[in-house]
């Protein structure tokens, strides 16, 4: 370096370091949750006559960034974020939820999908969750990854039904994914 450039150019210091990771801490804190004005999970009445209720939330125990597209008999709900959550008012019968990740905004990461089934009358909960899905291989055999033919070890999404027991406790750190209820049927 020349005498004058070592003259000006300073290490960053400790402070430089606090200043650059609360920079960073910042441009990430709106990757990571819901809104701070949306709604915080309460108890939901029962459904209404001929109809049942779909509890879909999604609450990881190791937080992801990514978001989840989820869509319910092919109708659009939205992307779940971690700890949001979403009650659907349903017909009673059969029905399909996909839930899929996006990679670098054009190539889905993984997917899934779940027939379940509603009964009048009744709450049904379901969790999304994204989580690290890789397993030791046997010899000779290939990792299996839902949505792909083959791969390595990615973050993948998971669909479970849960019992009213698992949900709730699970349910009471989510906010509601919009304000309005949907009714896709």
């Amino acid at each position: 370096m020349t005498r004058a450039l070592r003259k000006t150019a300073r290490p960053i210091g400790d402070r430089g370091w606090a200043a650059a990771l609360l920079l960073l801490a910042a441009l990430f804190s709106g990757c990571t949750g819901a809104a701070s004005s949306a709604l915080p999970f309460q108890p939901l009445d029962p459904p209404p006559d001929h109809r049942a209720r779909l509890v879909l939330y999604r609450a990881d125990i190791l937080a992801s960034l990514a978001s989840t597209r989820i869509t319910l008999d092919g109708r659009e709900l939205g992307r779940f974020s971690n700890h949001e959550y979403e009650s659907i008012l349903l017909t009673p019968g059969m029905h399909v939820i996909r839930a899929g990740l996006r990679g670098f905004g054009f190539m889905a990461w993984g997917w899934n999908s779940h027939r379940f089934r509603v009964v009048e009358g009744e709450t049904t909960y379901l969790e999304i969750s994204v989580r690290l899905a890789g397993r030791n291989n046997p010899a000779g055999r290939e990792l299996e990854i839902a949505g792909r033919p083959s791969g390595v070890a990615s973050e993948n999404v998971f669909i479970a039904l849960r019992s009213a027991k698992i949900a709730l406790p699970r349910l009471e750190m989510t906010t509601r994914l919009s304000r309005a209820e949907t009714h896709p049927n």
